[in-house]
């Protein structure tokens, strides 16, 4: 009993500390992000290094690309023990050998031909010489050795902001851009990180990773917070010395999931700079994530942009393939489309100067219609940082990941519009005026997450849910019952696994589970799922159709609290081993309720995560028609295109600007294996008949960039519809009331 209570109050106080952390960083509100930094579209990103000079860089390099329409670039000023010292003449300098003062020459260039400049610094790494001098600046791991990283929460933190400071305020700099500013899983125990974890919750920084110790959760907040500290005393240092610079951090918060030792940052550190850099993998055998080559590269964009709502979103590819050879134009500029399309800035490294000016007069020429746009807020889909943590555990893409792609594919493929929904957005209750939520097993929510939804759903928002969606707390620790239960309407009565696909007979499998649709036409009527059921196996009558398919998932087994049960039902098989029989029942697939003004579709079973599995197109169909029924209206624009073509609809002032990418290639959209096989895009296949249905009657005149080709609607029973010619790889429709 004395333990139990020592860790109640532990939890307790665990909890009271994250809360006290946040609402100190959250008075602590960055300074307003200067204007020019929202201008910016077209980027010259490279890792070329101020220090020296390199072919023709920089002399005749920086004029190439300001003539080719950049308006911004990036150069190392910095790069940690890969050459020692800065490349500035610095009060702060470590390498007395150092010679000239190249990064004053390239803001001179950049000035000069009417660049703006970041200056690029790789963060917590230094020459050896700096660390033989300050040993306790160094990083420690859980064994004690010091690792090649310097801890922010040492006084080498003050030699940064010195020299950040002094790069804007001396060379004149227009910001800073940092790059490997991260928590790492192994770091750090140094003596000062230890003293003020101590100070801050009386306890030592645990050593070894246990998901089920909240003081472990506790210990890597605190090296979230430490970083995102770092960067708002950075971000208010430099803007002392000019309101006009900026701060921007790399982070990897899309597709690392534990790889690399779990380096990243906390989503929250995009309120503290003025944007965010991410970098798409690699494109290459170097790229570590898991989704399908190039699919993971749209939901990267479509995730940076939506931290960054409010702030720049800069996506970085890299300039080769397995730095073997550069990438060709139509390579680049179809990663370049995806950027765009899915809300971020491309920042590409540049590759061949002739490539990238090409790519550069893509987005010149569709400049006006992108600068200040924003995805159109008519479906959230909840990307939930706690669930991929806590409760994604030592297996965050099995266990939840997944489950977020496969409904990420499913609004991609059937064209919905969807806008990022946060965790920490629902934590605030600062919520767009979505017409409706998705949250794909969305286990780990907080009291305060839990109200924002209920309030959402009562005042009239819709509400789409799978799995274990809100059965856990904001620790991952299980509640006794869903926490939206009431909302869903939906009670656990137990649970079941049958996401292993069963390739042959077994009669004494555990568990299996079979998904019954119904006889209800608004599920059997889709054409998808018309289709999957007349998929007859070789004995079964050509004119009976399938009325139930082997479900691949995990799910629970729920009860409706009230109401009738909805016709969708699981089929569950269960092989009691004693009793040497197999054991039948059905629950409900589907709980549909009414709370409030809301509709609430919830599917216990985890849909969307096998979908992305199997990409079973009626599970797609299941998911679409909720989202739809759930919202209440469609959304405003409907897009007759193949699957492969991606629409997704921006808002910029009173417009609606609609993207358009051709995913497909001579390649397929999925070509690449990690590791193991290296595929670049060379040719597009025009996709042809593609329309357009604007459902505001008041929107009058629509124009296709580039080209600037007036389009000529029909007006139809479901509002105007416009034909557009063969897309090769991007266009725009651009909707206007005049």
């Amino acid at each position: 009993m004395g333990n139990l209570l020592s860790r109640t109050w532990l939890g307790i106080g665990i909890c009271l500390w994250i809360a006290a952390a946040a609402g100190r960083l959250a008075a602590a509100e960055a300074p307003p992000s200067p204007k020019w930094l929202s201008e910016i579209t077209r980027v010259a990103y490279t890792d070329l290094p101020n220090r020296q000079t390199q072919g023709d860089w920089p002399d005749k390099f920086i004029p190439d690309v300001a003539a080719a329409g950049a308006q911004l670039l990036f150069s190392r000023v910095h790069s940690g023990e890969h050459w020692a010292g800065v490349a500035w003449k610095s009060e702060y300098g470590t390498d007395p050998t150092m010679q000239g003062d190249g990064t004053r020459h390239v803001v001179e260039l950049c000035r000069k031909h009417g660049l703006r400049y970041l200056a690029y610094y790789w963060a917590q790494r230094e020459p050896k010489s700096l660390g033989d001098a300050h040993p306790d600046w160094r990083c420690v791991d859980r064994r004690g050795r010091k690792t090649g990283y310097f801890c922010v929460n040492t006084p080498y933190f003050d030699l940064v902001c010195n020299r950040c400071v002094e790069l804007v305020a001396k060379v004149g700099v227009d910001g800073v851009f940092f790059d490997m500013f991260h928590a790492r899983s192994d770091e750090c125990y140094c003596p000062a990180c230890c003293e003020r974890f101590r100070n801050l919750t009386r306890h030592e920084p645990p050593k070894e990773e246990n998901f089920d110790d909240v003081l472990w959760q506790q210990w890597t907040e605190f090296k979230y917070r430490s970083i995102e500290e770092a960067m708002l005393r950075i971000n208010r240092a430099i803007k002392a010395a000019n309101p006009e610079a900026a701060l921007i951090a790399n982070t990897w918060n899309a597709w690392c999931y534990r790889n690399s030792g779990n380096a990243r940052n906390s989503i929250r550190v995009a309120e503290y700079v003025d944007g965010l850099l991410e970098e798409t993998g690699w494109y290459d055998t170097v790229d570590p994530s898991f989704f399908d080559f190039p699919a993971l590269h749209n939901f990267m964009s479509w995730h940076l942009a939506g931290l960054c709502r409010g702030k720049r979103a800069f996506m970085w590819s890299s300039p080769s393939f397995a730095r073997i050879k550069p990438v060709g134009y139509t390579e680049d500029a179809i990663r370049v489309a995806c950027m765009m399309t899915n809300g971020s800035v491309p920042a590409p490294s540049v590759p061949q100067r002739e490539v990238m000016a090409r790519y550069l007069a893509d987005i010149t020429a569709r400049d006006r219609y992108f600068r200040g746009s924003r995805l159109l807020p008519w479906c959230g889909l909840v990307v939930s940082e706690k669930t991929e943590l806590w409760y994604g555990r030592e297996e965050p893409k099995e266990r939840y990941v997944k489950g977020v792609y496969g409904l990420y594919q499913t609004m991609l493929e059937r064209h919905l519009p969807v806008s990022l929904v946060t965790d920490r957005d629902l934590e605030c209750g600062t919520l767009e005026p979505y017409k409706v939520l998705v949250m794909p097993n969305t286990a780990a929510m907080s009291q305060k997450e839990i109200e924002t939804v209920r309030r959402f759903v009562e005042a009239g928002g819709g509400l789409v849910a799978t799995y274990e969606t809100s059965l856990y707390d904001e620790h991952a620790r299980p509640r006794d019952d869903l926490g939206l239960g009431e909302v869903l309407n939906a009670r656990k009565t137990g649970q079941g696994d049958n996401h292993v696909v069963n390739i042959s007979f077994n009669p004494k499998r555990p568990f299996s589970a079979h998904l019954y649709l119904g006889r209800e036409p608004r599920w059997i009527d889709d054409p998808w799922i018309r289709q999957a059921a007349r998929l007859h196996a070789s004995t079964q009558p050509a004119d009976t159709p399938t009325q139930s398919f082997p479900l691949y998932a995990r799910m629970l087994v729920v009860s409706p609290r009230q109401g009738r049960i909805a016709p969708m039902r699981l089929r569950l098989a269960e092989y009691d081993a004693k009793a040497g029989v197999q054991r039948h029942r059905e629950a409900p697939a589907l709980v549909e309720n009414r709370f409030g003004k809301g509709r609430v579709f919830y599917f216990p079973a985890d849909l969307s995560w096998t979908y992305f599995r199997l990409g079973e197109q009626y599970l797609a169909s299941l998911l679409e028609q909720a989202i739809r029924e759930a919202a209440g209206e469609g959304p405003p624009v409907e897009a007759a295109a193949p699957s492969i073509v991606q629409v997704m609809t921006h808002v910029q002032d009173d417009r609606l600007v609609v993207h358009l990418l051709n995913d497909i290639s001579s390649l397929g959209r999925s070509g690449n294996v990690v590791k193991e096989s290296l595929r670049e895009r060379t040719e597009v296949v025009p996709i042809h008949g593609i329309k357009l249905t604007f459902r505001d009657p008041g929107l009058k005149r629509f124009t296709l960039i580039p080209g600037s080709l007036r389009l000529e609607p029909t007006a139809g029973p479901h509002g105007q519809t416009v034909s557009l010619p063969p897309l090769e790889i991007h266009a725009m429709v651009v909707a206007e009331k005049q």
